[in-house]
């Protein structure tokens, strides 16, 4: 694969994670990511952003002033980039290729304008002076070299942010997944991969008011309804 192929691909990791592509997109990505560890690493460090920012800012709507700039510039992208993306002799990857690189930044950062401009000032969990810090215990058997430490934001109800170190890199068909015990049920929550290093994290955006413990397995890509094996790591809360 061409760097050129490999830099499209990367600058659709902000648009895969707001839920910005196509069906054939996702697949195209996910299976390029499948032999990429760049755009896995990237996936995973933007995305507990990209899950802590709806819950992070109180939901207002946006001012209608900044919903039509913003769309005033998506259109005038797509106007100046739709005769390149017409013509029916370049390959359906490519001509999306041309589109998209200029056109989905302006969709990405104007997704997070905005959510910012929505809450007028994040209020980012890992820099929080509420926030605590809970270390996770492992199975040593399973991952002896595998460390966690959930960040709670006060008193639980906007969540958390789970991160780990040392944890085994899983075959292409496998993710580790997070999970809220409470009342002897588990509640699913999202799945994450880990980097080289086995560096990784995961935000929990459930309200863990009266929870448990934060739990992860390994489940089949795509996660699952239920846990598929004695956890791995918890976190009592």
């Amino acid at each position: 694969m061409s760097a050129r192929d490999h830099s499209l691909y990367q600058e659709e990791v902000g648009a895969y994670l707001l839920g910005a592509l196509t069906e054939l997109e996702v697949q195209a990505l996910e299976r390029h990511m499948v032999h990429c560890p760049n755009c896995r690493d990237e996936v995973e460090r933007l995305r507990p952003a990209a899950e802590a920012l709806p819950r992070s800012v109180e939901q207002m709507p946006p001012p209608p002033a900044l919903k039509t700039a913003l769309m005033e510039v998506v259109d005038k992208e797509a106007e100046e980039r739709g005769a390149e993306t017409a013509h029916p002799a370049r390959p359906a990857r490519r001509r999306l290729g041309s589109f998209f690189p200029s056109l989905r930044p302006v969709l990405v950062a104007g997704a997070l304008a905005l959510g910012v401009a929505g809450g007028f000032g994040v209020a980012r969990l890992s820099e929080s002076d509420e926030a605590r810090t809970i270390s996770a215990q492992v199975d040593e058997k399973r991952i002896p070299e595998a460390s966690g430490r959930l960040q709670v934001q006060g008193d639980g109800k906007n969540g958390a942010i789970l991160r780990v170190q040392g944890m085994p890199s899983l075959d292409s068909n496998q993710v580790y997944q997070a999970w809220v015990a409470r009342d002897k049920t588990f509640v699913p929550q999202p799945t994450f991969e880990v980097g080289d290093t086995g560096g990784g994290a995961v935000a929990i955006p459930d309200d863990l008011s009266g929870a448990d413990q934060i739990l992860v397995t390994r489940e089949p890509r795509g996660g699952a309804r239920a846990p598929g094996e004695v956890p791995i790591l918890s976190v009592g809360l």
